[in-house]
Order: C-alpha cells, then structure tokens, then sequence
C-alpha cells in the first residue's frame, strides 16, 4: 500500500491580507503627507502673511513720517514765502516813501520852497540822504531777507536728513522683523519636515512588523493545517484500528462461541447414547457427562460475559477516541474563532495563536503525549511500544492508567520515555507509582 504523500505547504504571497497591510500602508502614507502638507502649506501662508504686514507696517510708518516732514517742510516753505513777501512789501514801502520825499511837487518841496531852500545845497543834499535812506532799507530788507531764507533752507534740509534717518530706520526695524518671520518659518517649517520623515520611518516600521505578522500567522496556520492533517491522518488509522480489533475479537468470540456450543451437543449426544442403553453401569459416566456440560455451559456463560464486558470496552475506547477528535475539532474551531476576532479588532496584525494544551476531559494531539513525572522532567510517551502491545497510538491516557493499575499493562521508564509491554506483573502500587502522573491526570 503506497504511503500518503505529506502535502507542501507554501506562503501565498498573493494573500488579500498581503495587500491588505499594503492599501492601509499607502493610505496611512497619503493621510500622513496630506496632513503635513496642509502645515507646512499653513506655516507658508501664515509667516508670509505676517512679513506682509510688516511690509504694510513699514509703508503705513513712513508714509506718515513722510507726510509728517512735508507737513513740516511746507510750512517752513510758508513761512519762507511769507519773508519773501515781507522783503518785497519793504522794499516796495522804501521805493514808495523816497518817490513820495523826492517829489519836486511832494509835500517835502513845498516846505523847502517855503523856506527858501529849493534848488539850494541843503535841497540837494536833502535828496542824496533820502535816496540813501531808501537804499538802507533796501539793503536792510534784503539782507535780513537772506539771513532767513538761508534759516529756512537750513530747516528745510534739516527736515529732510532727519526724515530719512526716521525712514532708513523704519526700513531696518521692518526689514529686521522680516528677517525673524522669515528664520522662525524657516525653522517651523524644517522642524515639520523632520517631524513628517520620522512618523513616515514610524509608519514604515509598523507595517512592516504587520506584514511579518501576516507572514507568521500564513506560516502558523500552515503549520496547523498539517498538525489538523496529521491528527485527522492518525485518527482515521486508529479507527481502522480499533475497527480491526473489533471484528478480530468479534470473529474470535462467534469461533469460541460455536466450539463450546459444538462441546454441549457432543455432551448432549453421548449422555443421550448412553441413556438409550439404558444400564445401571453408565449412570455414574452419565452424571459425569452432565456435570462437565454443566461446568462447559458455566464456562461458555463466563467467557460471554467476559467477552461482553471486552466488547464494551472496545466500544467505550472507540466513543473516547471519537470524543477526543469532536473535542480537538472543537478546540481547533475556537482558536480559529479567536484568532479571526484577533485579526479582525488589530486590522490584520494580529496572528494566530496555536494552542498546545489538551482538553479538560483528557484529549489528545497527534503529538506525542508529554507528561510530566514526581521530578518535574518531562517524559514522553514511547508510542512504539503502545502499537507493539496491540493498542492505538491514540489511547487515552485515563485508558492506559486503568491498565496498568489493573496489571493488563506493565510500565517502565526508559530515558525519557514511558515503554509499555505486556506481562505477568502483579497489579499493586508500586506499578502504580511507575505511572504517578498518568493515573494523576486521569483523576483530573
């Protein structure tokens, strides 16, 4: 009979939760790049709005600074004007009183005449101190005239370089500010870009360690898809086990049954010879012959009863094997739900978690039975040696604890193992200490 060939398992690369940790990679990297692309867009528009209205600032100022000193500017000029006028209404009023003095028909002449000085030297000399007198004040007027001119001017450059000291100060205050928005945006900005590469770093660690979960869970549930294959593999083989020795034991009974049967009619068919003879010598081999059918008939009852009882267990064996693999399944179906669960609340980093332990009521894995002796080592049980005594690999601990505390079994320690055979050894307690924690379980 060719072997089963063990399937190869493989890790699907192509699995949806592959992808899944992908898709939620690239939006948890779109999400991140949008939301610190908004700031550093924000910071932009905020520390520029902010040079913007330092450059208002500055304008606002020197406007005002500017109209302040032509303010200024200009009533030094009125003032200025006004001196102008001033020189001129006294040079005019000096023009006038001399034309008025030197009149030959003025009222100056008339008194001259009057007194017999016209056309005299006094009359002469009279004229040349009136045009000097008018040319005094012209000289006067024009020389104050000047000095103020010269005044304003002054005050008017004055005005004007202090102006631009306020201005080329205003300019340096604004562009000072300027230049601080602009390092402060510079650094904010810089400070969110660091900040972007490193969540970026943070997201690509988490997601990788979700894909090497992904990979550790595909890698464990194909590690328990064969653990469920080779289970499923060894319950089948100790059904057909348990199903051989069944019709062995079957088979075996009906032969016994038809020989202690074919016995009795031999009895019955030479006790009923003999009677035929009907003499006083065979009544003696007679009561002879009923007493062996008798104790062959007993025999046949006892041996029924006892093969009953075998049969029982047989069957009891088979429900406890068959209970054990509706336990496993059961088991297997809430680590499968629990691990779903898992997977589902984390978004597909979780793993499944495969569990080892063995039911309460005593099922068993595929796996070799550890159990664990009075100095804590552990020891396994040697399943040669339970397929050398005629028994499933698969029998449940409670099972061989009963036998070898009945003395169907004999136990020792080997190493690490538990050996069964079977033997002649007298069932009592120092076989049981042999298998302390097998019987120990069995209790729980």
């Amino acid at each position: 009979m060719a072997q089963p060939t063990t399937p190869e398992y493989k890790v699907n690369y192509e699995d949806e939760r592959f992808g899944q940790v992908e898709a939620d990679k690239n939006q948890a990297l779109t999400e991140l790049e949008q939301t610190y692309g908004g700031m550093i867009g924000q910071a932009d528009q905020y520390y520029q709005q902010q040079i913007d209205a330092t450059k208002q600032w500055a304008d606002k100022q020197q406007q005002l600074q500017q109209e302040q000193t032509d303010f200024a500017i200009e009533q030094v000029q009125q003032q200025k004007d006004q001196a102008y006028k001033d020189y001129t209404k006294e040079q005019s009023g000096a023009y006038v009183d001399w034309q008025k003095n030197s009149d030959a028909y003025g009222a100056q002449a008339e008194q001259l005449a009057g007194a017999g000085l016209k056309n005299t030297g006094f009359a002469e000399s009279s004229q040349v101190a009136m045009y000097n007198q008018y040319q005094n004040r012209v000289a006067v007027a024009r020389e104050a005239h000047a000095r103020a001119v010269l005044n304003y001017d002054n005050a008017i450059k004055d005005a004007q370089i202090q102006n631009n000291s306020v201005l080329a100060e205003i300019a340096f205050q604004a562009l000072q500010k300027e230049l601080e928005l602009s390092l402060a945006g510079f650094q904010y900005k810089n400070q969110l870009v660091l900040e972007q590469a490193n969540k970026k770093v943070e997201l690509e660690n988490t997601y990788y360690n979700r894909y090497l979960d992904v990979l550790n869970q595909i890698n464990q549930e194909n590690a328990l898809a064969e653990e469920v294959r080779q289970y499923n593999q060894q319950y089948e083989l100790s059904v057909k086990q348990m199903d051989e020795q069944i019709r062995q034991y079957n088979q075996t009974y009906q032969q016994q049954v038809k020989e202690y049967n074919e016995g009795i009619r031999q009895f019955n068919e030479e006790i009923a010879r003999l009677k035929a003879k009907d003499a006083q010598e065979y009544q003696l081999e007679i009561k002879n012959l009923e007493l062996k059918k008798q104790q062959l008939a007993e025999e046949k009852k006892q041996y029924e009863a006892d093969q009953k009882l075998k049969q029982e267990q047989l069957q009891l064996q088979k429900q406890q094997l068959a209970e054990e693999k509706r336990q496993y399944d059961s088991t297997l179906a809430y680590q499968k739900q629990q691990a779903a669960a898992k997977t589902s609340s984390s978004g597909g980093s979780s793993t499944v978690k495969k569990s080892t332990s063995s039911s309460s009521s005593g099922s068993s894995s595929v796996k070799k039975t550890t159990t664990t002796n009075n100095n804590s080592s552990k020891v396994t049980i040697d399943t040669k040696s339970l397929s050398a005594v005629g028994l499933p690999v698969m029998t449940s601990e409670a099972k061989l604890a009963s036998m070898v505390a009945s003395g169907e079994l004999n136990v020792k320690q080997v190493g690490n193992k538990l050996v069964f055979s079977r033997g002649s050894q007298p069932k009592g307690q120092s076989t049981l200490n042999k298998y302390t924690t097998l019987t120990t379980r069995a209790s729980k």
